[in-house]
């Protein structure tokens, strides 16, 4: 019998991840038994530092293996409330803070709780996917604001000014950025403040790589600027600067009462609440030894100056000196390929996988993310792979 039900509508337009296919065509490669250097992974390579994993064992040995609160534990609330007091000069109460599962759901539930179908998003591009497609599943709009490399992917205000109509309800604010490694100016982001006052927009502001910031660059909370912060929700986690991506434990924050009220009932009802025990290790990743995050943020910064370094070495390839996270984002348009045919050639001929451009938007065209979150010694090797790989190519012309 022929089943005559399909899928709904709205999925006919979410892709599936641009990202998976790299990683997908590698893990095939491997099979076939290629050595083969991961540069796509978006994750730190680092294991959990201990004090934060004994936390977490500690609370399985006294039994906190139940459901918590919606809301996530009163202790790690408070413990992330403690932290943007300390890190961030923001005050925010326990009350204000939601535990997700991963910063992804956070960005998940505050989409669903505040877009109406129709609405419009304005969402930086290049960047995470997630923002579009989150929206794309309530039934919003996504419209990008263009981050171009000859402004060193940052924002231009009068670009985003000049998208807004009527129905723009939410701006998405990424800082420091994935994929580009951009890291916005105060100056930049009271811009996007001013809009935001002018034209009574929510903001979501995702800095889940605030504590990833190299050379001079200060991280800045859109939050803490005048006017902002009953207007913004946070997106945090500790799964970037804590080497925690398994753990699934992200952070929403808002003290806006009305926006807490309509996340938590999202939440309520599609995934009840966080795991349990790993909430406790996030309250030891929040409250206990800080120098884990800068012994991490010192390694992958000495990564990066090898990347970037050698990538402008390689005739046909550049790149500029990311601020902040851990990605290079790779101009290839000199090697007369596109960025999908560039990342399967790397793939295949060097070894390497890195994500093409145009996974993270139509502005990412022409690049790949390059990240630099495997080995140092791993990496070293890629560069080689990847120069070789590229005098090839041009040998062949």
């Amino acid at each position: 019998m022929t089943i005559k039900m399909k899928q709904s509508t709205k999925m006919d337009n979410i892709p599936f991840s641009g990202i998976r296919k790299v990683f997908e065509a590698a893990g095939e490669l491997e099979k076939q038994g290629k050595d083969i250097i991961n540069l796509g992974i978006g994750r730190p390579n680092f294991d959990t530092p201990a004090h934060i994993k004994e936390a977490a064992k500690k609370a399985l040995d006294d039994g906190m293996v139940f459901y918590t609160s919606n809301y996530g534990t009163e202790e790690l609330r408070q413990a992330v409330a403690e932290k943007l007091k300390r890190d961030n000069g923001l005050d925010y109460q326990m009350s204000d803070v939601i535990v997700a599962v991963g910063a992804n759901q956070a960005v998940s539930i505050a989409m669903t709780a505040l877009l109406d179908p129709g609405d419009e998003v304005l969402v930086p591009n290049p960047s995470w996917l997630h923002y579009f497609y989150c929206a794309d599943l309530v039934g919003a709009r996504t419209v990008s604001y263009p981050l171009l490399e000859e402004n060193e992917f940052n924002v231009v205000p009068e670009d985003i000014e000049r998208l807004i109509t009527p129905k723009t309800k939410m701006i998405i604010v990424n800082s420091p950025n994935n994929p580009t490694g951009s890291l916005l100016s105060r100056e930049s982001l009271q811009a996007i403040a001013d809009i935001a006052v002018k034209h009574d927009l929510i903001v979501l502001s995702d800095e889940i790589y605030e504590k990833l910031i190299y050379d001079d660059g200060v991280h800045y909370s859109i939050a803490s600027l005048d006017g902002m912060k009953d207007r913004t929700i946070l997106i945090h986690g500790v799964s970037k600067s804590y080497s925690m991506t398994g753990w699934r434990i992200g952070f929403a924050i808002s003290s806006n009462k009305e926006f807490i009220s309509a996340m938590i009932r999202v939440l309520q009802y599609t995934v009840t609440c966080a795991n349990s025990f790993a909430q406790y290790g996030a309250e030891a990743a929040m409250r206990g030894p800080q120098d884990c995050v800068e012994d991490m943020r010192v390694e992958f910064d000495r990564r990066r100056k090898l990347v970037y370094a050698r990538i402008n070495q390689i005739e046909g390839l550049s790149c500029i000196a990311p601020k902040g996270a851990f990605y290079c984002f790779v101009n290839v348009k000199r090697l007369g390929l596109s960025d999908e045919e560039a990342s399967a050639y790397y793939l295949n001929q060097a070894g390497v996988a890195m994500i093409p451009g145009s996974a993270f938007g139509e502005y990412g065209a022409g690049y790949l993310r390059v990240a630099f979150s495997n080995s140092y010694e791993n990496i070293e090797k890629a560069m080689d792979r990847i120069a070789e790989a590229t005098r090839a190519l041009f040998n062949k012309k």
